[in-house]
């Protein structure tokens, strides 16, 4: 293990997650984001894109019969007359965020149109404009003190209210960042009552660097993500968009995005944008990855987290055809995912960081599941990724994920936020090291994908090294304390690991 280099740093921000209350059943996502240590959370998904800020009502689209009704505060479990207090489901998930001391990132609509009501299905031919939506405004500044408009959704009245109750993005209590919307290459098909044909490259590019400018201008502290894409083919083409032909020149939607930004804000003398966001959810020829239970789905879920960093993996699905494999391309995305997003930055708009806002990688009840999500972690923080934000609930096993590098061990501290080298992991086995400050101890996470017992050879380029403190998970165990520590390693040792399980081990340098 090369503990004799400078380590890359890990943003704290990769340990996020989604606020969805109780959309799963069960307890609350907020109360599983502080038992797994989250450190950021964001508001997205589908019924933000429709949400109406000054009545809480959402239009539901697909997911629901194209229904206008108060989403968000039955997934929240708010009651009375809170329900439909103004922005009152941002509130509730802010102050959620702070009670943990994690950062807060809330979706803005871009689509066009939200719900004017909560009063149940919209049939087709009450689809935008009509009386069952309102359109959303994000040009003015409506101050905070200002009666609501219940004609429009005043995007800027929102921000001055926001603003005015929690300070800016740099107070204590401020949000930390907005997003520009969710998923904009599926709206034809999520929100078919709001938009009825497929978006073009450049109205989308239009509408975003509109938006951004406006948050800049009451929050220049607040951080800007877009454009949220979902997957693949909007990473590419932006769905085959009417105008594709026009922006092809760039080989990829994103690398189009990034430089109408890049241009925009070279002319606005203020960058408008701080993280390229994407989406990530595995995809298998073995079956549904997405909050699958099926404990067959086992082996393709822990194989899946390689298409995120693993040079020369090539996935058994269709992302595969349509991303290709290509450790060099610049402007095309390409596998492994993370490190064609860095390049394709580098070419287009340096400075801009890469976020990943929702990806899932099986539920809570198969330990398989916990596994990959631990691996999907480790390399996330490894790649540089700034803030990354999980899908579904963090029970079972996927809180585990989540306590092997955010809980505090024997040795005092938690995995570490500057990533160390390691050489010699193979497909069965994930490994990640981390330390935090010069000079101390150096920890180690393992995870053992083979369903039989592994036994890993351990050396440091640098010192001799004591293990201090581990602690673990795997189908029999929540994370706790091992029960047993490797011994001294001099030059060379060996660590067991039972049946896919994870390990994390701390050790500082032997007297």
């Amino acid at each position: 293990m090369r503990d004799d280099l400078p380590g890359r740093a890990i943003s704290p921000l990769v340990y996020g997650s989604n606020e969805i209350g109780a959309m799963e059943g069960g307890a609350l996502s907020a109360d599983l984001d502080r038992a797994a240590g989250v450190a950021f959370r964001r508001l997205g998904g589908n019924l933000m894109t429709t949400y109406d800020w000054a009545s809480n009502a959402s239009n539901a689209g697909k997911d629901w019969r194209h229904a206008n009704l108060l989403f968000l505060p039955d997934a929240l479990r708010m009651e009375g007359e809170r329900r439909s207090e103004p922005f009152s489901v941002i509130d509730v998930m802010h102050r959620a965020s702070l009670a943990m001391g994690a950062k807060s990132l809330v979706t803005l609509p871009l689509a066009g149109y939200v719900a004017a009501d909560a009063d149940g299905d919209v049939a087709p031919a009450d689809a935008a404009p009509s009386r069952r939506f309102k359109p959303v405004r994000w040009d003015g500044r409506t101050p905070a003190g200002a009666p609501i408009d219940p004609a429009v959704c005043d995007v800027p009245h929102l921000l001055a209210k926001l603003l005015e109750r929690y300070g800016d993005a740099g107070s204590a209590d401020g949000i930390f960042g907005y997003s520009l919307d969710n998923e904009p290459g599926l709206w034809p098909e999520t929100h078919p009552r709001v938009v009825r044909a497929n978006p073009t490259v450049a109205a989308l590019i239009e509408r975003s660097i509109a938006a951004a400018r406006a948050v800049k201008a009451l929050d220049p502290k607040a951080q800007v993500f877009g454009p949220a894409s979902w997957g693949a083919t909007e990473f590419a083409t932006f769905q085959d968009a009417p105008d594709w032909s026009a922006f092809r020149r760039y080989g990829s939607f994103l690398a189009a995005y990034l430089d109408a930004f890049r241009r925009a804000s070279e002319e606005a003398g203020v960058r408008l944008i701080d993280a390229l966001d994407v989406h990530w959810y595995p995809y298998s020829r073995a079956g549904d990855l997405l909050h699958a239970k099926d404990p067959a789905l086992g082996p393709a879920l822990l194989d899946a987290p390689r298409s995120l960093s693993e040079s020369g993996f090539r996935e058994r699905s269709w992302v595969t055809d349509v991303l290709g494999v290509d450790d060099a391309a610049d402007a095309a995305v390409t596998l492994p995912l993370l490190p064609s997003l860095e390049r394709i930055v580098a070419r287009w708009f340096p400075g801009v960081r890469v976020a990943v806002t929702e990806f899932n990688y099986g539920a809570g009840v198969l330990p398989a599941a916990g596994l990959a999500l631990a691996d999907a972690l480790g390399r996330l923080g490894a790649g540089g990724v700034w803030c990354a934000s999980h899908w579904g609930a963090l029970s079972g096993a996927l809180g585990e994920a989540y306590r092997l590098y955010r809980a505090t061990d024997g040795a005092g501290g938690a995995f570490g936020d500057a990533a160390l080298g390691l050489e010699g992991a193979g497909p069965g086995l994930a490994a990640y090291a981390a330390r935090s400050g010069e000079g101390g101890p150096v920890r180690i996470v393992l995870i053992n994908k083979a369903e039989t017992p592994t036994v890993v050879d351990i050396a440091f380029a640098r010192a001799e090294r004591t293990a201090l403190a581990g602690l673990g998970f795997d189908a029999g165990r929540a994370v706790g304390p091992v029960e047993r520590l490797p011994e001294r390693i001099d030059g060379g040792g060996r660590i067991e690991l039972p049946p896919r399980s994870a390990r994390r081990f701390a050790f500082g340098e032997s007297r």
